[in-house]
């Protein structure tokens, strides 16, 4: 189980995060919280990206799976492509289409990214983070931007994505967690 314990963190002498401590067990854990309260930087605590102030982190795994806030895509290259890239060696088109087709999008592996909404490639950088084998999951508002259908099946995939590891997700609708059946966090 990952633990941030006691974390605190300030920007230009102003605290963001003030001592934040949250257990991260196999399941959904849903972060909230209005803007500017630090969610997407505990986030980048979490996975090594930032330093907090004090605090720690303890019992960090070695891999963890993230989907930033920006879909960091190359453009230029095919989904398939993209998701190469990310996974290497544990990438199988197989797994990949069949994750995409669950996001509602199938036989998208040989689109360029370039040519994709900006939907689309929001459930993209959602697949590269769910295919990616990892113990931790972590996604910074994966549902932003999508419509009710999309968002659903979007969820759908996060549930089947987060069995069996854990998952910490920032959202700012509480229906999301619901949805999720996960564990809400308020910051």
């Amino acid at each position: 189980m990952t633990r941030l314990i006691d974390i605190c963190k300030a920007f230009d002498g102003k605290p963001v995060l003030e001592h934040v401590t949250l257990s991260l067990a196999p399941g959904v854990t849903c972060l909230m919280g209005v803007s500017g309260r630090g969610k997407t930087t505990l986030l980048r605590i979490l996975t090594g990206l930032e330093t907090p102030d004090s605090g720690t982190v303890e019992d960090r795994p070695g891999r963890i799976a993230v989907q930033f806030q920006e879909d960091r895509l190359v453009e230029s290259l095919t989904v398939g492509r993209n998701l190469q890239l990310a996974l290497g060696r544990a990438y199988d088109a197989g797994k990949a289409e069949s994750c995409l087709a669950s996001l509602g999008l199938p036989g998208c592996l040989q689109l360029t990214v370039s040519t994709l909404s900006g939907g689309m490639k929001r459930r993209v950088s959602l697949a590269r983070a769910l295919l990616y084998p990892a113990p931790l999951l972590v996604l910074d508002e994966p549902f932003q931007g999508l419509d009710a259908d999309t968002r659903g099946a979007a969820i759908a995939a996060v549930r089947r994505g987060a069995e069996g590891r854990a998952a910490l997700v920032v959202t700012h609708e509480a229906k999301d967690c619901e949805l999720l059946g996960g564990r809400l966090i308020t910051l």
